[in-house]
């Protein structure tokens, strides 16, 4: 019998049952599935190996627990017995970072290099090809989310190790399309839900267009159906009404990439809207043909102004400014000793400087605020012209789209944004993700997206009440580009997604998730995290309305607190007396170096030295739930009491009485229903500013967190959700 399990049973027992050979069977199989990863549709076993250690961060290799190593053709899994290491003990389960990986879990496409460490401490990065001969003492596993993973190999059998470390190079660093996962994960999973709009179907556009109120002056062209003229466009994309499709089969020729001026938006205020064109070819002689493309989109403004063409590789940085800046950041920012990230603590600024990547940033920003200003105050429409019109001018075209469009700063708008500017007019995210691994991969690898990720994340830190989402939904999104089975970032255009997805066949095609249908791999409480509580009051309650209906002293000094609040933050008091008035429709961020920060929650969340216990920018967010509660609560009871001053609430029938009665819900995590129905998950989490990515807490971590948990925080806050649910009954 198996000496894991010990049975109750005498023997004499189980042979007068017959059952001694059923119990063994029954009991090894229950002990092997505990040490074996959850797998997904497709997913299969490559080579496992046992007694291998994965060391705890930041311990030098001193703390750790023992386990089995499994290597898929999707990630690379950690699975142990050791339950202690979980933040909640009595849970068989390992922690799961949402519903399709552990926390132990690293996605083979979020591998950025593999080091390995040998006798003597040698060191060295693994590229496929390479003959690996020496044994292997430690792994270093460098993700593309900024972590890093360590594991031990002195207790493994040397053969497994082998196997292990040439497995993980070969399949980290898939030389074809068909030997990514996505591949056969689309052939066995099946997937019954309806995507949101994709924008690869002409009412896409149109409707987009009618929302702008500029269907007069654009229209949405099939010239590119069957990819016709171009594979980096869609089959469906808008240009000016003047234009026939016999101009754009004459022209196309002579763009790069067939990239025509094409229509991006239109701010419907003044008429003045934003295209984007590649540059000419070389040995194009025909300049006229551009002329007359330019002349059609000036048409289409509506007024006699010359377009204003900005060259952006004369103010935006190049593709390799990008990848060695993100580079270098990475060098100085991802460490997983203690040693080195004190002493180099002192030199973080000059680091930081030399790296230039908050330079990047702001140049963006500076451009994107060149475009809006153009747009809103000269009434100029703006033509952005790149080498390849997929780079710098998805970037700029989205930023100005933020600045100038309330309605992409909704989750479902930012959605939408992203999808159309990126995905379908074809960002080539294979290539600058470096899905695919060839030679010359690296030198068309570069973070474009990362870097409008954070020029997004800039523009919520100065407008922090005008994003429907937060910070953790953008750090969330480019967490999931990672993950390597969704169609929305894993192709380079659109017509490379069909390809793939087809596979060869005409009739069934591969099936794979959008990454914009959240619930296929985020819980609900996940998801709420995404929800921003001060954009949530400013656009769901009539604050101004609750102000003025309170006692004149408490408003008076209400206006006292927001003017000298204003004057802390900008230097001025606000033309307004509205508790939201500064934030205008337009944004116009501050691109001055003391105003761009270093996205702490994406960069430096691993990193536990520089965790904040019980501070940084979540617990900001938790108070601001909490006062957003308060509001909600305080303005359903001055209802409830208008009403019946005014007797509403005698001519109101029984269920409107109820409805009017019941305290609305907020839907935020740290709300009362959000508390109550998630109370033995924050019962087990301590906030950090890492949170909700930092590792629970457990004996193995090196820091322990000298805090409490978040359920016993929230007990002493102002309002009681068990209290509220009593007065609603």
């Amino acid at each position: 019998m198996s000496k894991r399990f010990k049975s109750y049973l005498t023997q004499f027992e189980m042979k007068e049952k017959g059952k001694a050979e059923e119990v063994e069977k029954d009991a090894s199989a229950f002990f092997d599935n505990l040490l074996e990863p959850r797998k997904l549709q497709g997913e299969r076993m490559i080579v496992g190996a046992d007694s291998v250690l994965m060391f705890a961060p930041f311990s030098n290799g001193k703390q750790g627990i023992s386990g089995h190593l499994f290597i898929t053709n999707f990630k690379i899994s950690f699975v142990t017995a050791d339950k202690s290491s979980y933040p909640d003990g009595d849970n068989n389960q390992a922690p799961q970072r949402n519903k399709l990986l552990n926390n132990t879990d690293i996605p083979l496409t979020c591998v950025e290099a593999i080091y390995q460490v040998s006798s003597g401490d040698k060191r060295r990065r693994l590229l496929p090809g390479m003959n690996i001969t020496t044994q292997t003492k430690y792994l270093e596993i460098h993700c593309k989310d900024f972590q890093i993973h360590s594991f031990g190999f002195k207790f493994t059998i040397k053969e497994n190790a082998q196997k292990i470390t040439d497995a993980i190079v070969r399949f980290s660093y898939p030389g074809k399309e068909n030997l990514l996962f996505a591949f056969e994960f689309g052939h066995n999973s099946h997937l019954d839900e309806k995507p949101p709009p994709e924008f690869l179907e002409q009412g896409d556009w149109e409707r987009e267009l009618e929302r702008l109120q500029c269907q007069s002056f654009w229209r949405v062209c099939n010239v590119n159906y069957g990819f016709h003229i171009s594979d980096c466009l869609p089959e469906y994309f808008v240009i000016p009404s003047s234009l026939q499709n016999n101009d754009i089969n004459k022209a196309a020729a002579q763009f790069v990439d067939n990239r025509i001026p094409t229509w991006s938006y239109t701010y419907c205020v003044n008429g003045a809207s934003l295209v984007k064109m590649s540059q000419l070819q070389p040995e194009s002689d025909f300049k006229n043909l551009e002329d007359k493309m330019l002349s059609a989109v000036k048409e289409s403004s509506g007024n006699e102004k010359d377009l204003f063409v900005l060259d952006l590789s004369r103010h935006c940085p190049s593709l390799a400014d990008v990848r060695t800046s993100h580079e270098k950041f990475r060098a100085f920012i991802m460490t997983d000793s203690a040693k080195d990230f004190y002493s180099s603590d002192s030199r973080w600024y000059s680091n930081l400087e030399n790296s230039q990547w908050l330079q990047q940033v702001s140049s963006c920003l500076n451009v994107s605020n060149l475009v809006v200003n153009q747009m809103i105050r000269e009434s100029v429409t703006v033509v952005l012209k790149e080498e390849y019109c997929c780079d710098m001018s998805c970037l700029v075209s989205s930023l100005v789209q933020l600045q100038l469009d309330p309605e992409y700063r909704t989750q479902e708008g930012f959605q939408s944004l992203v999808q159309r500017e990126w995905v379908v007019m074809g960002h080539p995210f294979q290539k600058r993700l470096n899905l695919i691994w060839n030679a010359n991969s690296e030198t068309e690898q570069a973070p474009i997206f990362l870097l409008f990720l954070d020029c997004v994340w800039q523009l919520l830190q100065q407008f922090p009440s005008s994003f429907a989402f937060t910070e953790t939904y953008l750090t969330s999104l480019w967490d999931t580009v990672h993950v390597g089975i969704f169609d929305t970032f894993l192709f380079n255009n659109v017509r490379h997604r069909r390809q793939f997805l087809q596979n060869g066949r005409r009739l069934t095609l591969l099936s794979l998730p959008s990454v914009w249908d959240w619930k296929f791999h985020l819980s609900d409480e996940q998801q709420l995290l995404f929800k921003n509580p001060l954009y949530m009051l400013r656009n769901s309650y009539d604050l101004d309305k609750v102000v003025e209906s309170a006692k004149g002293a408490l408003r008076h000094s209400g206006e006292k607190l927001r003017e000298n609040c204003y004057r802390l933050l900008l230097g001025s008091s606000p033309p307004s007396t509205y508790m939201f008035a500064l934030q205008d429709t337009v944004l116009r961020p501050e691109v001055t170096a003391s105003l761009i920060k270093v996205w702490t929650q994406c960069y430096l969340r691993w990193i536990i030295p520089a965790q904040i216990v019980g501070g940084g920018n979540p617990s900001q967010y938790m108070q601001q739930c909490i006062l957003a509660e308060e509001v909600i609560c305080l303005r359903h009871k001055l209802q409830t009491l208008m009403d019946e001053a005014h007797g509403t609430q005698q001519t109101l029938g029984d269920e409107s009485r109820r409805a009017r009665g019941s305290r609305p819900n907020s839907g935020l995590l740290f709300g009362s229903t959000g508390y109550q129905t998630t109370s033995k998950h924050l019962s087990s989490v301590y906030i950090t500013s890492s949170f909700p990515f930092s590792p629970g807490v457990s004996q193995h971590t090196q820091h322990s967190l000298i805090c409490g948990p978040l359920s016993r925080y929230l007990k002493d806050t102002a309002i009681d959700p068990l209290d509220e649910a009593q007065d609603d009954d």
